[in-house]
């Protein structure tokens, strides 16, 4: 004959094993959650710093171009105000001891006088 003996099992043991399966049960679903949430926000942030970063270099180009376009407009009034004649004519006069050709009469054809008859240059007539 056997004798069975049922022992109590404490109350608490029980809902402690039925917490923790509930538990571990949500556990790995949060921090899946949690992950991929890090995750996204992360790549998020990556991809902000990487627009701010192109936007700088952007602005920084569009300085540039003004800079030069302001430096090209100064320039053209440098190289119109060094192509004026009176300019050249002092540099020639002051630097270069180069003097002015002084006024020459221009010579005009006369047409009233005809040809010699006896002209040694054309052919037997």
């Amino acid at each position: 004959m056997t004798i069975a003996a049922d022992l109590p099992v404490s109350r608490k043991k029980i809902v402690k094993a039925e917490t923790r399966r509930k538990r571990s049960g949500i556990t790995f679903p949060v921090f899946l959650g949690v992950t991929i949430s890090f995750i996204l926000l992360f790549s998020v942030a990556g991809s902000h710093a990487f627009l701010v970063s192109i936007q700088q270099e952007v602005d920084s180009l569009h300085q540039q171009i003004a800079e030069g376009r302001g430096n090209s407009s100064e320039l053209r009034v440098e190289v119109t105000e060094l192509k004026g004649p009176g300019r050249i004519r002092s540099v020639a006069e002051g630097r270069l001891n180069m003097l002015q050709t002084p006024n020459r009469k221009q010579l005009q054809p006369i047409f009233e006088l005809s040809p010699p008859s006896d002209n040694p240059f054309r052919g037997p007539s």
